[in-house]
């Protein structure tokens, strides 16, 4: 009795797997047909490899942080038994 399960177990194990992997393969297919696959998202032409562009975006995630922190002073408070 106790191989029919493991048998069982297995089989749907397997089964799972077959059907896992031909849906992976049903949307890379997907993906691929579809139009404007692979374009580039911006108007600027491709930079050479190794080119480096460093720019300074503002305004995107809202205020800037300031620049200078404080520290916030805490205090441990310890429970006191109750007698």
């Amino acid at each position: 009795m106790y191989l029919l399960s493991a048998n069982g177990t297995l089989r749907t194990i397997l089964i799972l797997l077959i059907i896992w992997q031909l849906l992976r393969l049903w949307m890379r297919m997907r993906q691929a047909n579809r139009p404007g696959a692979g374009e580039r998202w911006s108007d600027e032409p491709p930079r050479p490899k190794g080119d480096i562009r460093i720019e300074r975006v503002d305004g995107l995630h809202g205020p800037s942080r300031p620049t200078q922190a404080e520290d916030a002073d805490f205090e441990v408070i310890k429970d006191e038994p109750k007698n």
